[in-house]
């Protein structure tokens, strides 16, 4: 039999699934001519699409070696990025790149390998050489997409998701579509894609996990019970078993059946194995259901391991260069000096809500956000972007604020404005809410650019803050390294506590303290004085935030299900539940700032 016809033949039984006859035909060619690079590669991609790991890589290093070929080499370059083997697929794509140096398939395979690695910067770099090479390739945008989303480049994850709208992706590419939009916090625009495939493909059980999701992040809960029943109807393998039984959880938790979502959760968290990252977050929802359900030894067990899980991923969390340099800026001395003159334009100067997060921000925003005339936009750096232009204009933060010019000045408030009209379509006569806890440490660059804003500081007891950061999965965030530890989380609030002491007499600007525990405890008094701070008519709606919450739907923190839920005081004093577990050197540290900030560890 001629060598094509072997092909031919080969790839007739293949796609009928007459695997092993296709196999022999195939070695019986390659026992006749052991190098012929159309069969090695013909054998690679068999094996392969069997899921035969070490005869497929076997082969399409043959492949390789014979052919010595770019396309070869990134083929195994591919297939080994596809078995988690990225060292070894990055020293196969550099000889590819040898061969090809501007190849585009090679540089987005090259960023695979160093995404595999760890190597986020590198990966980056080669993503953006495979775009400028083929700018159209959708496979190309889904992998950048991804990356800006674990690197917070917003911007660039939203610019792909939209040339990824406007193409007609076959369902793979579109459940990834949907997964971006879910992990971007566009729930709303995530549900049609996910709902699109559950009804072309009823089967497609990622497609109906993808949808749980999104409505339990919508708020969504009979939405959540419907995905729940298809996933069960398309679960067949035993890893899907285990995953709907953490959706589960989920719906069982949100409905305050606490023991139900432990049973269910211990079944999945006892399980061996599993991707560590995954298993991390199974251990923070089973931490949280023990919390709800008093068993608080074992809560913080949960904890502690789920922690020690996302900190085996991440080894270099503790010199993760965006705390450090958050660090940094607590540090530096505020001279208490402001540029002359305010700049004239259309603008309101906003109001911004910062402080420690889980201090009750977001309930804060969501009371502001529901008064006629202002308008919130969740979460979102646009801050933190004005400081990075100011430092690329040669200004010195914070030392050489005062120097800025009103041209200058106008310049960054413009920035500023710009970005949240992304969310805020109409900002003329309405006044922003910026809700972004961690802008405390910015509230130099507030003062010298936004001399009319009102800032309001909300605090929470140190210790229920600490532990509440402990107890979610935040190392999404910048400042990942910064919650990896509960020490850590402890030292983060310290030196933002001891900024504040340092800063707040040389801020000449309207600040008002909001305690958490006040606006749960004494609502009314405490909304009416937040009311008279800005200047803005008291009614019975400021206590009804829960329902404009819900009519909301959609908010982006881990606050997402407790605003939803009328005023209450369950979560006062939760710390003194764990305080036996609490490092006794960490609360010695702690009370200085603990009594500064006006609260005790009685």
């Amino acid at each position: 039999m001629e060598i094509q016809q072997r092909l031919q033949s080969a790839g007739h039984l293949a796609r009928q699934g007459q695997w092993q006859q296709a196999e022999q035909i195939l070695l019986d060619g390659i026992a006749r001519q052991p190098e012929h690079p159309g069969m090695l590669s013909a054998l690679a991609m068999l094996f392969y699409q069997q899921g035969k790991q070490a005869e497929a890589l076997d082969f399409f290093e043959r492949t390789a070696v014979c052919e010595d070929s770019a396309e070869a080499w990134c083929n195994l370059g591919s297939a080994l990025c596809d078995y988690g083997k990225f060292e070894r697929a990055y020293a196969a794509l550099s000889k590819a790149k040898a061969a090809a140096s501007h190849n585009p398939l090679v540089a987005f395979t090259l960023a695979r390998a160093c995404k595999g690695m760890g190597q986020a910067s590198a990966s980056w770099e080669h993503i953006q050489l495979a775009i400028a090479g083929d700018g159209q390739d959708v496979d190309f945008r889904i992998f950048r997409a991804t990356l800006a989303v674990e690197s917070d480049q917003l911007d660039m994850a939203l610019a792909d998701l939209m040339f990824l709208s406007s193409k007609q992706l076959p369902p793979p590419q579109k459940l990834m579509l949907a997964n971006l939009y879910l992990q971007t916090g566009q729930f709303t625009l995530s549900i049609p894609h996910y709902q699109e495939l559950v009804g072309q493909f009823p089967g497609y059980f990622e497609a109906w996990m993808g949808l749980g999701a999104a409505f339990e992040r919508a708020n969504d809960l009979p939405g959540l019970d419907q995905a729940i029943k298809g996933a069960e109807f398309a679960a067949h393998l035993a890893e899907h078993h285990i995953a709907l039984k953490q959706l589960q959880a989920k719906l069982e938790f949100r409905n305050k059946r606490y023991e139900e979502s432990v049973r269910l959760l211990q079944d999945v968290w006892s399980m061996p194995g599993g991707n560590p990252l995954w298993k991390s977050q199974v251990g923070f929802e089973f931490g949280q259901s023990l919390d709800k359900a008093g068993r608080y030894a074992d809560a913080w067990q949960a904890f502690n391991q789920a922690h020690a899980l996302r900190n085996g991923i991440n080894k270099d969390s503790a010199g993760d260069p965006q705390a450090v340099d958050f660090f940094e800026l607590l540090e530096r001395p505020v001279n208490g000096l402001w540029p002359a003159g305010a700049v004239q334009d259309t603008c309101l100067d906003p109001i911004f809500v910062v402080g420690f997060p889980r201090s009750g921000t977001t309930l804060l925003e969501q009371m502001l956000d529901a008064q006629p005339g202002l308008a919130s936009f969740d979460e979102q750096p646009y801050l933190v972007k004005t400081l990075l232009r100011l430092q690329q204009m040669g200004i010195g933060y914070p030392d050489q604020l005062h120097t800025l010019t009103q041209q200058q000045s106008a310049v960054l408030r413009g920035y500023y404005f710009e970005q949240a009209q992304g969310r805020v379509s109409d900002l003329h006569g309405r006044r922003l809410v910026d809700k972004n806890p961690l802008n405390w440490a910015r509230l130099p660059l507030i003062r010298a650019l936004f001399p009319k804003a009102s800032v309001i500081l909300a605090l929470r007891h140190p210790c229920d803050v600490i532990l509440s950061c402990y107890m979610q999965n935040l190392r999404s965030t910048v400042l990942s390294g910064s919650f990896s530890h509960f020490e850590r989380i402890a030292d983060l609030y310290i030196a933002l506590a001891d900024y504040w002491q340092r800063i707040a007499p040389k801020l000449d600007m309207q600040v008002m303290v909001s305690r958490y525990e006040d606006l749960v405890s004494l609502p009314e008094q405490s909304t009416r004085r937040l009311a008279e701070f800005l200047e803005l008519p008291w009614s019975e709606a400021w206590l009804n935030s829960s329902s404009h919450a819900k009519d909301k739907a959609v908010i982006h923190t881990p606050s997402y299900a407790q605003v939803l839920e009328p005023l209450n005081t369950r979560a006062l004093g939760r710390w003194r539940n764990y305080r036996d577990f609490f490092d006794a050197d960490v609360l010695n540290r702690l009370k200085p700032s603990v009594e500064a900030m006006g609260y005790d560890l009685s």
